[in-house]
């Protein structure tokens, strides 16, 4: 359903169950007028007092509940500068979590909950989409028994990005769910969704030409002595240490340096291409389920090598917002969050030293990536984006039979039929044949 155009309905006064009440009611007399009554007859006049009877009934239930569901609607209205939602992401004071189901705590310590009823909020973000809808329907202890103390649900948020509130939806609705009061509460909210922890193999990295090494570790490691673990041959270099499978390649003799002792923690710069030549439309529903991909692969790459006593400089091809205080052991995951596909900034022009690691997409063009593996001193990493799409499975009969709790991004079939994937792996097996027939120094995941 449209966003707006639930956004709107969610103003309208009547719920659906009003509508369904008023035409069973319109029905049930109609059919009774018809068929039983017989005007001037002692069953008549039963039947009229009856009617009164559970009319008057009716008419009270629906009353109470609608007016005081108005009166609490119209106590907040007149104290909404006083009673804004307090929400809290991940149920544990933080302004981070993991993308997926993530557990919401929204509360309203000022309100008035309607008797027997609820209030429905729904979190309005920036890109006007409406989260799912969180009830509150717990009550304070002691003295403030008709104040609401708060609700809490999961919801689905599968995009590892910032996420900004930009207003809440809040319904007061009675008991029998017949009539609903809304209104919008802008807010300032701010929060951000990262990856969690995958099963990411790396090949071991052992950087020497780094910076200044001042992070000492407890046990001195052995690493080796030029960042790409080879060299040129010289005059005086050790035969054994010929790396004869290159020659045989290349022709070129090249050696493996030798391991030196190093007490220190290693400085390894390590920097993300979000370079997109292959996606026509950046913010497509296949585009952004092969960016959340793409983080979940470059974060788990950079957990791995954080524990091995190394010390990450995690840089990305795009400039961030902070608008956070970030502490430096959250920093990749909040900078992943922040960044988007982009195909206007190539990852030749990036600044890299020689010491770096490079990541990039299989969604980069076989000019750029030829460059990069000219440079001779770089190791580069390869994320096959289409991996995780293609290893969905097409049909599930279990789900044709029971509900399951997961949601899908993405049609599955509609993926193996779409031009896009097509387009993508193209692209893939020519990257394959390049590294294939390249001194390619790196690793495809």
């Amino acid at each position: 359903m449209n966003t707006n155009f639930t956004k709107f309905i969610s103003f309208f006064p009547f719920k659906i169950n009003a509508l369904f009440f008023t035409i069973v009611l319109f029905i049930a007399v109609y059919f009774i007028k018809t068929e039983f009554v017989i005007e001037d007859t002692y069953s008549f006049l039963y039947l009229e007092l009856f009617a009164w009877l559970v009319g008057s009934f009716v008419a009270i239930i629906i009353g109470v509940g609608f007016l005081h569901t108005l009166a609490c609607y119209l106590h907040f209205v007149f104290h909404r500068k006083n009673n804004t939602p307090k929400i809290d992401i991940g149920l544990n004071d933080s302004i981070k979590g993991e993308a997926g189901k993530v557990p919401v705590l929204i509360s309203l310590p000022k309100a008035w909950l309607p008797l027997l009823g609820f209030i429905k909020i729904k979190i309005e973000f920036e890109n006007g989409k409406l989260s799912e809808t969180i009830v509150i329907n717990k009550f304070s202890k002691g003295f403030e028994k008709l104040q609401p103390k708060e609700g809490s649900t999961v919801i689905w948020l599968p995009d590892r990005k910032q996420y900004h509130a930009k207003g809440f939806v809040i319904s007061f609705i009675d008991y029998l769910e017949f009539f609903r009061f809304t209104l919008y509460k802008k807010t300032k909210n701010g929060f951000y969704l990262h990856s969690s922890e995958m099963d990411i193999a790396p090949q071991e990295i052992n950087p020497s030409k780094t910076k200044e090494e001042i992070q000492k570790i407890k046990t001195s490691r052995k690493i080796e002595g030029d960042f790409l673990n080879y060299k040129d041959f010289e005059s005086g270099d050790d035969v054994r240490r010929i790396v004869w499978k290159i020659f045989a390649k290349n022709r070129e003799l090249v050696i493996r340096t030798p391991e030196v002792i190093n007490p220190y923690a290693s400085h390894i710069k390590f920097h993300t291409s979000f370079y997109n030549v292959i996606s026509k439309d950046l913010t497509a529903a296949y585009a952004t389920s092969m960016l959340n991909y793409f983080k979940d692969v470059v974060y788990n790459i950079c957990l791995s090598i954080q524990k091995t006593d190394k010390k990450v400089e995690f840089t990305i091809d795009q400039e961030i917002n902070e608008f956070i205080s970030v502490h430096e052991k959250d920093r990749v995951g909040f900078q992943l969050s922040a960044a988007n596909w982009q195909n206007d900034r190539s990852v030749t022009d990036a600044k890299i030293s020689g010491e770096s690691i490079v990541c990039i997409s299989t969604l980069i063009n076989l000019e750029e990536l030829t460059t990069l593996i000219e440079k001779k001193s770089l190791n580069i990493f390869i994320v096959k984006v289409s991996r995780h799409l293609d290893h969905q499975n097409l049909f599930n009969f279990k789900n044709l039979f029971l509900r399951t709790d997961e949601k899908s991004e993405l049609n599955k079939l509609a993926w193996f039929a779409s031009a896009t994937r097509k387009k993508v792996k193209k692209n893939e097996k020519a990257i394959e044949e390049l590294i294939a027939n390249s001194n390619f120094v790196g690793q495809i995941i």
